[in-house]
């Protein structure tokens, strides 16, 4: 199995390539593994360079994740993730969580992640 680059996922995604395009879709056909910071420089590119909503972008992913020839950690962290994000969450910060699986906690001095529980790891505030 072979991992993925974000620039793979986005040629398939938005075929916006006349000569890439269809070759990462081929690619994409096969099995293939996902790193969880791929799948987060997706999401930004799909929204910083393609002007895609958060619900788009969410959709998207879910659905590209969801298909039985993609593997990557945590499948069910990452959906709540992208659910979380499309409700207004901060993809990263939910991402950052479903990477700290199995931590006792997710330390940071940023307020905003105390709202960030989509995956059960534990968030702590340092004052």
């Amino acid at each position: 199995m072979k991992a993925v680059d974000t620039n793979v996922l986005v040629r398939a995604m938005l075929g916006d390539d006349d000569m890439q395009s269809p070759i990462a879709h081929r690619f994409l056909q096969g099995k293939i593994f996902l790193p969880l910071t791929v799948l987060l420089e997706t999401g930004w590119v799909l929204k910083s360079n393609a002007g895609l909503s958060r619900m788009q972008i969410a959709a998207m992913l879910s659905t590209f994740v969801r298909l039985p020839n993609v593997h990557l950690e945590d499948l069910d962290g990452v959906l709540a993730a992208l659910a979380a994000y499309a409700e207004g969450g901060d993809f990263a910060d939910h991402l950052h969580l479903v990477a700290a699986k199995g931590a006792e906690a997710f330390v940071t001095f940023d307020q905003g992640m105390m709202t960030n529980d989509a995956v059960g790891v534990p968030v702590e505030l340092l004052r």
